[in-house]
């Protein structure tokens, strides 16, 4: 048991980096919070949650090619070279841009065809469209944030995207209300400030990086003039986890699908569920950046031995966080589905219910994810891929849909409880993978 017991030093390092990176993620899981309980006024909860599935296949799309691109910057940064950490960065902007442009454009075009996709209730994928019309346009701001996000964390700066986020979640919360209630434009103004809030967001990074001199940022020469042979290096690493992040995002989707076909107040008491379970995912997200940016630094540095000690302190941390999380859940889940406006007893207990059955799968991700930045921060981009979206179809999707379409079975707190089976395989081959070594490379 004593290697996964860290020295003092190493606990102080990762608190200065999860510490602030798990206090954005709730601040901003707390934002996405308060649009559900508003959308709730409006009997609009499975609207705005559908629309956000939108948002949240962009988001995951660019989470690969931000996080693939960046494993570049990281390594640079621990290399001390500067000049092609800029290019990595400038290559990485200019990607998720790319990215999102697509992804507004399909949205406009497609109209309400790509909600109704999601479920068939014609009511609800009206209202959807009148948030997603306005609230597409901010994918591209959203994920230039994403980038300077993960930039900064790369240089263990993980205050300032936190500071960031303080100021433009106050924006947002204050100006959802102001649109929605006092100019009562209801889900549009939901989605307007949305929009709003993304571009203040965007707006605060460059600003910030720019004022400062950031070592990532710099002219538009020294950020775009990469050579094709550096390009071709950088994509051979990340294009396995934007295929594996594509598969992902509409592996998830599909969920949705099923989950969809089960009926309105399932949808509503599961995207209730789902919100408050995000609150708790901020405690993964801070482990999946803060062991990513510190393995790979480790990697960067060319100290092999390190990176494997790292991983096992890691291991140590998430078991000890994981039963903390579940068991907050587990008491806590009835308090905080009392902040919604739920129409029924049925639909609160079925949101209860649906918080803590998620929880499982938290606990599940708090390992997983050690895997998944051990092998992002090495570059082992194809072996992730197979951990993660294949899977995700090959075990969650075939459970999952045969539950329901097969043997017919109606609850979605079983369904969801059975299809825990994929993230328990994916931790038994993810663990082989790590204790096999073969993930730690040098990039450069």
């Amino acid at each position: 048991m004593r290697k996964y017991i860290a020295t003092a030093n190493f606990y102080k390092t990762t608190a200065q980096m999860m510490v602030p990176i798990a206090i954005q993620s709730m601040i901003n899981s707390l934002s996405g919070l308060v649009d559900t309980m508003m959308a709730s006024k409006f009997n609009a909860v499975s609207a705005v949650g559908t629309a956000l599935q939108i948002d949240s296949l962009v988001q995951g799309i660019a989470f690969g090619i931000a996080a693939g691109i960046n494993i570049f910057v990281v390594q640079y940064f621990g290399a001390r070279d500067l000049v092609n950490m800029k290019k990595s960065f400038g290559l990485n902007v200019l990607a998720v841009s790319i990215h999102a442009v697509f992804w507004i454009i399909l949205s406009l075009s497609l109209n309400t065809s790509l909600l109704g996709i999601f479920i068939k209730d014609q009511a609800v994928v009206s209202i959807g469209f009148e948030y997603l019309q306005f609230s597409c346009f901010s994918f591209l701001f959203s994920c230039l944030s994403m980038v300077f996000t993960f930039a900064f964390h790369s240089m263990k700066r993980a205050d300032i995207p936190l500071f960031i986020s303080i100021f433009v979640v106050i924006f947002h919360i204050l100006l959802n209300y102001l649109l929605m209630f006092v100019f009562h434009l209801g889900v549009k103004g939901a989605g307007i400030s949305m929009l709003l809030t993304q571009l203040a967001n965007a707006s605060c990074y460059i600003f910030y990086s720019y004022k400062t001199y950031q070592p990532f940022v710099g002219t538009f020469k020294q950020l775009f003039s990469f050579s094709f042979s550096f390009v071709k290096k950088v994509i051979k690493t990340v294009f396995p986890l934007v295929i594996n992040e594509v598969f992902f995002g509409i592996g998830n989707s599909l969920f949705i699908v099923a989950y969809g076909s089960l009926g309105k107040l399932v949808m509503d008491a599961y995207y209730i569920g789902n919100q408050i379970a995000n609150v708790f995912y901020t405690v993964v997200n801070a482990m999946s950046d803060a062991a990513t940016a510190i393995i790979g630094y480790s990697l960067g540095k060319k100290e092999v031995k390190e990176a494997e000690n790292e991983v096992n302190y890691f291991l140590g941390i998430a078991s000890i966080l994981a039963v903390l999380v579940v068991g907050i859940i587990l008491i806590s889940a009835p308090l905080i589905v009392g902040f919604f406006h739920v129409e029924s007893k049925a639909a609160f207990d079925l949101s209860v219910s649906i918080i803590r059955v998620l929880s499982i799968r938290i606990a599940f991700r708090l390992f997983n994810v050690i895997v998944f930045a051990s092998l992002r921060a090495g570059g082992d981009t194809h072996y992730l891929m197979f951990l993660d979206a294949s899977l995700l179809w090959g075990v969650g999707l075939v459970v999952t849909y045969g539950v329901i379409y097969l043997l017919g079975i109606q609850n979605i707190v079983f369904v969801i409880l059975l299809g825990q089976v994929e993230q328990l395989v994916r931790l038994f081959f993810g663990m082989k993978r790590v204790r096999s070594k073969k993930w730690m490379k040098e990039l450069y």
